[in-house]
């Protein structure tokens, strides 16, 4: 046996504990952990176990890799053991045999001691087969001459997305040899036109955590000698990206490529020398364009930060594609950008201003006008005609309230001998600062004769009323008067 397994080249297994929920129904507070078992022969049996969390049953987060060899892959059996630290009691359990593990992404449904199923229990897992050994060494010369054709012959599945017919994807038998132009004369055997169509690999990022910001995914076209089976198992999940085969046409291709040089364009707007050509991520902002188009209400646009006015007005109307107003005008000169503040919701007033507008220069940078709001913001696509209508309504409308305005001063200045309540006002009010007047002259003369005699003191004291009154002096201003003791 030993001699045997010497001549054997171990397949590598590669499994990550991601998740688990419920995974422990009889007890919600304990703290659970993940026991994994590999059963089978003496070389191929190992014993693994994860970290436990702390008070968390209900959606517990491990994310541990373990990595085995497997000599006899057929008489192996996985076992996963769901245990609370605590009591190291086992709360659920599940075995199934090695081969019955499809790689990838899965949900191992729970099970109790006496092989009942949980209907709410399970362990969210990768896992992943690797053909060679662990150290990557060459296989013995006596096993790969006995086997060649063993290998030459052996099927695999390799599935390809966005291949003719009615599923979103389909499944291939291919062989280690099968080269990328032998596969994709399998996928469009039955097209029309093969030369039209090529095999592109794309990788999708894997988004770790919520906040993490979304990236683009990778696509590179195969080559035609490229062998499909290397390729598929290059893939590695750890580095942070899922990979797959997918057929594209030619015609998608160009699109693409028109689309990314677009996007450059975008980057590359304004003209600024000294840039490089592009801008990084820390250059970019993101500014949102309202009242686009009647079928595109508003639209967000990511801008380096020293785009002006008009480079914004130039990437909202290429994004409006599908809108017959901006069609019939594509020239940007014809637009504007308006700004419209509100102000800060911490002033008493702001639930009752009007928000204030303003037109932005063609040449003013718009990162720095939005840096400045200090309330709710939004930039308005407008036409120009349109924005010289409204303020030929605006200047038609203040003139009317200023000429009914001077109509009415007019009324009241020259009242035609009639005592309107406006003239009584007027009289009454010319009256009161003439009586002011005098008062101040009477005083004057009070502080000059103060210093000759006490007689003249009390002269003065006992003035007249009617050297106080001015002759234009109305009575009735004096009926609202109330008289203090």
């Amino acid at each position: 046996m030993e001699r045997d397994v010497e001549k054997m080249s171990p397949a590598v297994y590669s499994l990550t504990i991601v998740s688990g929920q419920n995974v422990c129904p009889v007890n919600n507070a304990g703290s659970p952990c993940i026991e994994v078992d590999v059963l089978g022969m003496s070389i191929d049996s190992c014993h693994f176990r994860t970290k436990p969390i702390h008070r968390n049953t209900l959606n517990p987060m491990w994310s541990e890799h373990f990595q085995f060899t497997v000599h006899f892959e057929e008489m192996c059996f996985l076992r996963f053991a769901v245990v609370e630290n605590n009591s190291s009691q086992t709360t659920a359990q599940r075995t199934l045999p090695l081969k019955a593990l499809k790689p990838g992404y899965r949900h191992v449904q729970l099970r109790t001691q006496h092989n009942e199923p949980l209907e709410v229990s399970s362990l969210f897992i990768y896992s992943r087969r690797i053909e060679e050994g662990p150290t990557g060494g060459a296989t013995p010369s006596s096993l790969l001459f006995s086997s060649e054709e063993k290998h030459a012959s052996q099927q695999h599945k390799v599935t390809v997305y966005a291949a003719p017919g009615p599923e979103l994807f389909t499944v291939f038998s291919v062989t280690e040899q099968t080269t990328a132009k032998q596969l994709l004369d399998t996928v469009v055997a039955s097209s029309g036109n093969p030369s039209e169509y090529f095999l592109c690999e794309e990788k999708v990022p894997l988004l770790k955590e919520r906040s993490e910001v979304k990236r683009c995914a990778q696509h590179r076209p195969l080559a035609p000698e490229e062998e499909v089976v290397r390729l598929v198992s290059s893939w590695n999940s750890e580095e942070g990206y899922v990979g797959r085969i997918c057929l594209k046409t030619r015609e998608e291709n160009l699109n693409d490529k028109n689309s990314v040089l677009d996007g450059e364009d975008e980057v590359t707007v304004g003209g600024r020398e000294g840039v490089g050509g592009g801008a990084s991520e820390d250059d970019m902002f993101f500014v949102q364009v309202h009242e686009v188009s009647p079928e595109q209400p508003h639209t967000v646009i990511k801008a380096p930060r020293y785009s002006t006015a008009q480079d914004i007005i130039q990437q909202t109307l290429s994004k409006a594609k599908y809108s017959y107003s901006i069609l019939a005008n594509p020239n940007p000169c014809d637009y504007l950008l308006m700004e419209e503040v509100t102000k800060d919701a911490g002033s008493k007033k702001s639930s009752t201003s009007k928000p204030l507008q303003r037109v932005l220069l063609d040449h003013e940078c718009v990162y720095q006008a939005q840096s400045r709001w200090r309330g709710a913001g939004k930039f308005i696509l407008k036409f120009k005609e349109q924005v010289v209508r409204e303020d030929k309504k605006k200047v038609i409308s203040f003139a009317s309230e200023l000429k009914k305005l001077t109509s009415r001063s007019r009324s009241m200045t020259t009242g035609g001998g009639v005592d309107s309540p406006a003239q009584r006002y007027l009289s009454a009010a010319a009256g009161l600062k003439a009586w002011v007047s005098e008062g101040r002259v009477g005083a004057g003369r009070f502080l000059q004769t103060s210093s000759s005699s006490s007689s003249s003191l009390k002269e003065q004291l006992h003035l007249p009323t009617s050297s106080l009154t001015p002759s234009t002096w109305k009575l009735h201003l004096l009926r609202n008067w109330k008289i203090h003791k």
